[in-house]
Formats: structure tokens, C-alpha cells, sequence
């Protein structure tokens, strides 16, 4: 009769449809579809086959060509319908124009009834609300005249006929159900996946927009932590070598004046090598050899002997190697900077604390204590949070008859 069924409800209201009628959701075509691709022509062809066979019995010999005739109409109408792409316009037009021409033909061979029975499967998919019911309507009339054997058959009456029709128009009522509700199933299906699919765009947008800002991230905490690690080693460096050229200068003493003078030169080593070490790995050359303990020791050795401080070092605990090493060093060394610069001191203590559950480190003075919030003070104070925090510890800082910095990270 009509176009193989349509599952692609969207294409009934946009006006277009594929030439197989079955296109999945994704454009691909199943082997089922495949074959309901074709079935409106295999069943032409059967019935052409069966009326060939039939002929003399069934089907007059002398009506063959006509019925070769309007059978080439059918095949000409269902042909690009198999190879192409129909407008749904034309495909009801050729429904309802498939009609007399499909009933001719089971008038001449009742054989072609296997073919009027595609209304049922097509008609709620091209058509809908009164009109696809009037196509059931118009199979099952179909259907129950070459049931009867076609109206010149010794069995054609007008009861006969009714009671074929009315058994096909309760088939055709309950395939037209459920055609009808395969056909919107499918169409809720499709949106489905239209969703999903705007779905996983949007996820797509916005992960690649989180990698775009962690790359963002990535880089301001590169740039920070160089900064951070220039203010930790070579501005420190530079302020030592300033301070014991300073004094040098300030000094009569000869022999103080070359102390001065190589204190300054080794500060300078000192950095060069720093310098050196931030550009290939930014880590301190004093964790190379030695541990942290032996670091700081050095550490507090070269800050009394470059200010004159009363510097000390306490180790509690045994020491064990961690990922925390370097980040305590770059804070101690940021500490005493401050207690050189700012705190007037006299006296500092840095006392490093091995606990069961975490690493402590801790630098005292005595000295008047400093503005947290002055701009030099204040980025170096930023600087250790954030290389504590890095490590997951914390920072504390007391200002009560001196000053006290107080790192820990957890072991």
C-alpha cells in the first residue's frame, strides 16, 4: 500500500523521512530495518508470483497485462522509497493514491491481499489522529475483501464481507494501538538521546573549561612559587651580602674589615649556588648531602657569624627524612631573615621537633617583634603559609616579648 513504517517520529513533524522509514537514532540502519526496507516490494513480487502461478484458477489469463501493469505502478512508487529519501508530503499523497490502484488489483487477484495488510504498520506513522485511523480503516477493508477471495468469488456476499471486515478492523485497531505507541516510545527514546548527547556537549564544554583554569591555576602557582623561591634564596642572599658589606664599610678594624669582606664573598658563593640550584630543580643545595637538621645547623652557624646574633639550634626528637625538608628550610631561612632585618634581637633559638604524628619547627626571638602586615614582612609571611600549606601543616605566629614562628606539617 503506502512506505515501510516510520520509527523516527521527529522526521513525521519536520516534514521529512528516510526512504527505509527505520533509521536509528544515530543515522545507522539495523538488519531489521533492512528487511522492512524492502518488504513492500518482496510482497508485490510474492503476489505477482502467486497470481503467475495461479493463473486460469484464480486469476484470468487474459487480465495478466493489467495486472502486470498496475503492478509496475506500485513498484515504480516503492523503488525510491527504497534507494532515497521521500518528502512525508509525497509519501501520504502516494498512500492515498496507492489505494484504487491496490484495490484493482485484489479485484483481479485476491493474492495482492498481502500487500494491502502494510497499511496497518504504515498508516499510524504517516499519518496522525483521524486520518491515520481512516488508513486502518481503509487495510482492513482491503484486507477482508481478499480474504473473501475478491468480490467475483462464489463466496462474495455482503455478510461474508462484513464479518471478514469486522474481524480485520479489531486487528487493525490493535496494531494501530500499538504502532502508534511504539512510534511515540521511540520518539521519547530520541529525545532521550538528543539530551543526553546536548548532555555530554556540556560536559565536554566544561571540562575542557576546568582544564583550561587548573592550567591557569598550574601556571599562577608556578609564578608563585618561583617568586617565592627568588625571595627565599637570592634576595635573601643579596641582603646578607649587603649587611656585611654595610658593616665592613662602618668598621676601622682591619682585620674585621676582611671578615666582613669574606662573609660577604661566601654569602655570594652561597647564592650563586642557590641561584644555580632554583633555575635546575628550585631546592636547596644544603638538602643535596646533608638532612634537615644539619641544614639548619648550618643555616643558624652562618646567621650568627654574619650578624653577631646569639643563634642557636635544638633538635628533639629523631630525624627522619620527608617531604617536608626542603619547605621547613626555605621557612627557617625567611624566619631569621626577618629576625636580622626587623627584630632588633639579640638572641634566637630555632628548635626542630620530630613528633609521632608531625614535624614541628620553630624559630624564637627576643627581640621588639615586627608589623605582620609591612610589605616586606608580609609577602615573606605569605610565602611560608603557602609553603606550609603545600605540605598540608600550618603556620602560627606569636608577637609577646619577641616573636615566635611556629611551623607543622603532618609526618
Amino acid at each position: 500500500m503506502t512506505d515501510q513504517p516510520r520509527a523516527v517520529a521527529p522526521a513525521l513533524r519536520d516534514g521529512t523521512t528516510s526512504g527505509d522509514g527505520l533509521t536509528s537514532g544515530d543515522g545507522t540502519t539495523s538488519a531489521v530495518e533492512q528487511v522492512l526496507r524492502i518488504l513492500p516490494l518482496g510482497l508485490l513480487a510474492l503476489g505477482l508470483a502467486f497470481s503467475v502461478a495461479l493463473r486460469g484458477l484464480i486469476v484470468r489469463d487474459t487480465e495478466m497485462p493489467l495486472i502486470l501493469a498496475l503492478t509496475g505502478v506500485l513498484v515504480a512508487y516503492r523503488l525510491p522509497l527504497a534507494l532515497g529519501r521521500v518528502d512525508l508530503r509525497i509519501r501520504r499523497i502516494g498512500f492515498w493514491l496507492g489505494v484504487p490502484v491496490t484495490l484493482a488489483l485484489i479485484v483481479l487477484s485476491p493474492l495482492y491481499g498481502l500487500y494491502a495488510f502494510l497499511a496497518y504498520i504504515e498508516g499510524p506513522v504517516l499519518f496522525r489522529g483521524w486520518q491515520a485511523w481512516a488508513s486502518l480503516v481503509v487495510g482492513a477493508a482491503l484486507s477482508a475483501l481478499s480474504q473473501m477471495g475478491g468480490p467475483r468469488s462464489g463466496f462474495a456476499s455482503l455478510g461474508i464481507y462484513l464479518l471478514f471486515l469486522a474481524a480485520n478492523l479489531l486487528i487493525a485497531g490493535l496494531m494501530g494501538v500499538l504502532e502508534m505507541r511504539r512510534v511515540r516510545n521511540i520518539g521519547i527514546l530520541q529525545r532521550t538521546v538528543r539530551d543526553l548527547r546536548a548532555a555530554e556537549e556540556r560536559n565536554a564544554l566544561l571540562q575542557e573549561q576546568l582544564l583550561t583554569q587548573a592550567r591557569e591555576a598550574g601556571v599562577q602557582d608556578e609564578r608563585a612559587r618561583l617568586s617565592r623561591e627568588i625571595h627565599d634564596t637570592v634576595a635573601q642572599s643579596l641582603v646578607g651580602i649587603i649587611t656585611q658589606l654595610e658593616a665592613a664599610e662602618d668598621t676601622a678594624d682591619a682585620a674585621e674589615h676582611r671578615a666582613r669582606i669574606r662573609r660577604a664573598a661566601d654569602t655570594a658563593h652561597d647564592a650563586l649556588g642557590e641561584a644555580r640550584r632554583a633555575v635546575r630543580a628550585l631546592a636547596s643545595p644544603r638538602l643535596d648531602s646533608d638532612t634537615l637538621p644539619v641544614a639548619l645547623g648550618d643555616l643558624v652557624a652562618q646567621v650568627r657569624g654574619s650578624t653577631g646574633l646569639d643563634a642557636r639550634f635544638v633538635l628533639d626528637g629523631s630525624p627522619v627524612p620527608g617531604r617536608w625538608d626542603a619547605g621547613l628550610l626555605r621557612v627557617c631561612q625567611e624566619a631569621l631573615t626577618n629576625v636580622a632585618r626587623h627584630a632588633a634581637a639579640t638572641r634566637v633559638t630555632v628548635t626542630l621537633t620530630y613528633q609521632p604524628d608531625e614535624v614541628r619547627l620553630d624559630i624564637r626571638d627576643d627581640g621588639r617583634g615586627f608589623d605582620p602586615a609591612a610589605p616586606t614582612v608580609g609577602n615573606g609571611l605569605r610565602g611560608m603559609r603557602q609553603r606550609i600549606g603545600e605540605l598540608g601543616g600550618s603556620l602560627d605566629l606569636e608577637i609577646a616579648g619577641g616573636c615566635t614562628v611556629s611551623a607543622a606539617v603532618p609526618r
